[in-house]
């Protein structure tokens, strides 16, 4: 299904960057995405949005700060939701689909998680994304939509190169460090908690985050 190249899964996480789709120009084009694609489409569209904000809605800019807060709070809570529901969404194995779909959408990053070509979103997809959202906040906010958006935008950037960081980096501030243990331990500590990437703030919400003493942070840096 989906021109998937054969993925068999492997017994532990595994690095290395595989082979995702049979097709050359789609595992090109479609499959490895770096950093810089996503800075290069998604900071135009946030400074489009604050620019609509201005000098088109015309926001007051107290109005404009809270709204632009608060889509960075939404996009918070759209990541827990994307990450909790969408992209761990359990497959039925005797689908004909359903697995490969799993895959497709984050099964390969925890298989593969150190893979540097597959830790932001794909702009085909983020744009999909973008575009739901856009429609359901547009019902509720009218034109007040293009300052929410520069918050959400904004939250989405950093979503996407914190989880790059992460897994790709070194952190050396008290701050990274924690960030990455936190996400570390979504890999190899279950993948039933924890889906907050920026903040826990969500897993508290909605009890996601163990209780329970969590893995001694050099026991979780030797799988990493």
């Amino acid at each position: 299904m989906f021109l998937l190249a054969p993925h068999p899964k492997p017994e532990r996480p595994l690095r290395g960057s595989p082979r995702m789709f049979r097709v050359d120009w789609i595992e090109k084009y479609f499959s490895r995405v770096r950093p810089w694609h996503i800075v290069v489409l998604w900071v135009p569209f946030a400074l489009w949005c604050l620019w609509q904000a201005v000098t088109t809605v015309h926001e007051h800019p107290v109005t404009l700060t809270l709204l632009i807060g608060v889509g960075v709070l939404g996009w918070t809570l759209s990541e827990y939701l994307l990450h909790r529901f969408l992209f761990h969404f359990k497959a039925d194995e005797k689908s004909k689909w359903q697995p490969d779909a799993a895959y497709l959408i984050h099964g390969i990053h925890h298989d593969y998680p150190w893979d540097g070509d597959r830790l932001v979103m794909p702009p085909f997809a983020g744009a999909v994304i973008c575009v739901f959202l856009w429609m359901l906040v547009h019902l509720v906010l009218g034109d007040h939509t293009y300052a929410f958006f520069t918050g959400m935008v904004s939250g989405y950037l950093w979503y996407d190169l914190t989880h790059y960081y992460v897994h790709h980096a070194k952190p050396r501030t008290p701050l990274g460090k924690w960030l990455r243990k936190y996400h570390m331990l979504h890999h190899f500590s279950g993948t039933h908690a924890r889906y907050g990437i920026t903040t826990p703030l969500w897993d508290h919400v909605f009890r996601t985050y163990p209780q329970e003493q969590e893995r001694p942070a050099e026991d979780v840096e030797a799988h990493a």
